[in-house]
């Protein structure tokens, strides 16, 4: 799919830049207008938050809707929220797993060693690593995780980072 997006707007380094934005915060694209949810969200704003010209946010609008595969999976997306740092003043667990996001298996055996303890899950966000800094998947736990599981976590294949929090 990206290499699709970015095949698109090749010639547009600010259009990847929304879209990217776009993708990365579930905004959707729907009738020459972008929505998170039901929320109608003005061009100019977005302009500042992502740090480009308006009519960039605009034109990427455009060429989305121009593409049918792009208009489709634009028109479909929806904003998830990342309730870590909620979750850390409500006192969950946060478990932050940096990993080589291509290897099988790493979520099967870190939830595996949460379940082995009893400690269940109630969120889990993964950050798509060709959208994000760094592939990063967040698990909001009921209590917090024992510190002693980290040498275990870090011994699945691909985990290369754990933050406990």
């Amino acid at each position: 799919m990206w290499s699709h997006i970015v095949e698109k707007f090749e010639r547009y380094p600010s259009q990847i830049t929304v879209a990217r934005e776009f993708l990365r915060l579930g905004i959707s694209v729907k009738n020459g207008k972008a929505y998170c949810g039901n929320i109608e969200l003005v061009p100019t704003k977005i302009a500042d938050a992502i740090g480009v010209d308006r009519k960039v946010v605009i034109m990427a609008i455009q060429n989305i809707e121009s593409d049918e595969k792009l208009k489709k999976v634009f028109a479909s997306l929806k904003p998830v929220a990342n309730i870590a740092e909620v979750a850390r003043i409500l006192g969950f667990g946060v478990l932050e797993v940096y990993a080589e996001s291509y290897k099988v298996g790493i979520v099967a055996g870190i939830s595996g060693i949460l379940a082995r303890e009893g400690i269940s899950i109630r969120y889990i966000l993964g950050e798509d690593p060709e959208l994000s800094v760094e592939s990063k998947l967040t698990i909001v736990t009921d209590t917090k995780i024992p510190g002693r599981f980290v040498d275990e976590l870090l011994a699945i294949d691909g985990v290369q980072k754990i933050v406990i929090s």
